[in-house]
């Protein structure tokens, strides 16, 4: 089973209690809706929307709101709440749980988040081909005379926790703790052009080359050189952000031109403090400007890569004063040839068509690497006549 808590909201309950009850659109296809669980005073508004009828489903939603209305009445504090939550237990395709289990899973889950009987919530199965999956909605505002707010300190984690005692209750396969797997979710657009380019998605093929290359650094009891290292091999390279003492604060990962933080690729396990926590590879604060000079090492391949040309088409006469160029990479070797090739044919078309009686054609061959000055290969003078 998988437990999923998705990003708190502040204002209607209504755009998640509709999207439960598959009013509006949903990713996936749904063959199957079945509420679980509620504990509102409206009735349970599936019957009468499978008959077309939204008028149940939006006096629970009015029900909820209210809540706040109450809150926002009884408290004189302008500090803002998010009041709707929204959580999804999944099981992997395959399993099921009738649905006394699934009320009983709920009711565990959302006890162990802090939630008792004077918050409001209502659960609903979706069931999508061979897979069970349940939402939760719920509200964070405890209708007592506080209206207090469930709290939300480490609430992942006590998600987590919940989950395994569920899975251990009902015999269903664990699930692996984000710790312990490299997985990192995949967006609707990522899958889509995956499938487009046959190709893994940016993410998941630098996720690879990262955790090959912390493993291997763990293995030899490596420390920050050789994680950066192991990583130029993949040509995978690094680029840290310092703070106001010169030490890193964050890190992020460049492969193939991308670059992705290491936030953004998984934040539980790739951010500065997690390599250096977490996974513990060393790593020596005094040895910062070494480490940065490691970092900004790129093998013979990948400067090549990185080498900038031009060719520069200077008009010395005529009427054209302003100057043409044309870039290319180290990757590019071809290009010069073809270049070659389109000054003999922009050559040959000048004396058959036009045949300018003072037309005369600089060229100069300009190379240039980041970091290094200009080079000038020596001009040469095309006279087209």
């Amino acid at each position: 089973m998988i437990g999923k808590i998705f990003p708190k909201s502040a204002g209607s309950f209504k755009g998640r209690i509709r999207y439960i009850f598959g009013c509006t659109k949903h990713d996936h296809e749904i063959s199957g809706i079945r509420t679980i669980s509620h504990n509102t005073m409206s009735r349970d508004p599936l019957p009468a929307i499978l008959q077309g009828n939204e008028e149940d489903v939006l006096e629970m939603i009015k029900e909820f709101d209210s809540v706040e209305t109450m809150r926002r009445m009884s408290i004189d504090s302008d500090k803002a709440i998010k009041p709707v939550f929204h959580a999804m237990l999944s099981l992997r395709p395959g399993e099921s749980l009738t649905t006394a289990q699934w009320r009983t899973a709920v009711q565990a889950y959302m006890a162990d988040l802090g939630f008792d009987e004077t918050n409001q919530y209502v659960a609903v199965m979706h069931q999508d081909k061979d897979h069970q999956h349940v939402h939760i909605v719920a509200n964070r505002i405890r209708l007592t005379d506080e209206f207090s707010m469930v709290r939300d300190s480490n609430e992942r984690s006590t998600s987590l926790d919940s989950v395994s005692r569920i899975e251990d209750r009902f015999s269903l396969t664990k699930a692996p703790k984000p710790k312990d797997t490299w997985g990192v979710s995949i967006s609707h657009a990522e899958l889509q052009a995956s499938i487009r380019d046959n190709d893994l998605p940016m993410k998941h093929k630098m996720i690879a080359k990262i955790a090959g290359a912390i493993e291997r650094t763990q293995a030899t009891n490596g420390d920050m050189f050789d994680f950066v290292k192991s990583l130029r091999k993949q040509k995978v390279y690094i680029h840290l952000t310092l703070n106001e003492e010169g030490q890193p604060k964050g890190i992020s990962f460049e492969f193939d031109g991308k670059h992705i933080s290491g936030r953004q690729l998984k934040r539980s396990r790739l951010t500065w403090h997690k390599l250096t926590t977490q996974e513990g590879i060393k790593y020596d604060p005094e040895t910062i400007r070494e480490l940065q000079a490691e970092i900004a090492r790129r093998d013979s391949e990948e400067q090549e890569r990185l080498r900038i040309y031009y060719y520069e088409f200077i008009p010395v006469s005529g009427r054209r004063r302003k100057p043409i160029y044309i870039k290319f990479t180290g990757r590019d070797y071809q290009l010069q040839k073809l270049i070659k090739e389109l000054l003999e044919l922009i050559d040959a078309i000048f004396d058959a068509i036009f045949k300018p009686r003072e037309c005369r054609l600089k060229v100069r061959y300009i190379e240039y690497v980041p970091g290094q000055p200009l080079e000038f290969e020596e001009e040469q003078a095309i006279e087209l006549h």
